[in-house]
């Protein structure tokens, strides 16, 4: 009998060491955020508009904390190591107000649901359906995108764009690079509406396309 319990005794510490040898030498965890345009002085435009942005609504494989990259056609790879930090959907958004900011020369960027009962020019939404990264391959953005005009969100244009960044490596900091890239494309692409809207609220009235 003492000999079984000394050999149960050794088998229980061989476990335990395996496993704090094993903890000891995992890598730490890398976290990655997006970046938006360089910082720089807002330009103060002469009549500054401004803009609520929506949360953003993402795809559920890409709402967690591992960066998920694509395998082959049809696989999908969790990074063991490398995270978002924090919300995507909050660090998409956050990087979409920056940048807006930048190109439409306004600090007048809302960020909902903080904004309650106040009033704005144009009310921004976004739905991700695509995010695939290819490490030393591409990252492909596609998304939906809503522009209404006014908090009551009259006139609302939706459309749907897609942005392709070639990847010359396979580090994430490359892939979250360029996914910062398609959301500096993004952004521009969406200020230009509203750039245009504006120049036609001056001229005058004029008829608001509207995208099923």
């Amino acid at each position: 009998m003492k000999t079984g319990f000394l050999i149960m005794r050794y088998i229980v510490l061989v476990v335990v060491a395996a496993g704090i040898t094993g903890c000891a030498s995992s890598p730490p965890s890398r976290f990655y955020t997006l970046t938006s345009l360089a910082p720089q002085q807002i330009r103060q435009a002469a009549q500054p508009v401004s803009v609520s942005i929506a949360p953003v609504e993402l795809p559920d494989y890409l709402d967690r904390s591992q960066i998920v990259t694509r395998e082959g056609l049809n696989g999908l790879k969790l990074a063991e190591y490398d995270r978002w930090l924090g919300s995507l959907s909050d660090n998409i958004a956050a990087v979409l107000a920056e940048n807006l900011a930048q190109v439409l020369g306004t600090d007048q960027l809302f960020l909902l649901p903080s904004l309650r009962g106040g009033k704005v020019d144009y009310a921004v939404s976004m739905r991700v359906l695509r995010l695939d990264c290819t490490p030393g391959d591409q990252v492909v953005l596609k998304v939906q995108w809503s522009l209404c005009t006014g908090s009551e969100r009259k006139g609302c244009l939706t459309q749907t764009a897609r942005f392709t960044e070639q990847l010359h490596d396979g580090r994430y900091e490359t892939m979250v690079a360029a996914v910062s890239h398609t959301l500096e494309l993004l952004s521009r692409e969406i200020a230009g509406v509203i750039s245009s809207r504006q120049k036609n609220t001056a001229a005058g009235p004029a008829a608001l396309q509207v995208t099923p």
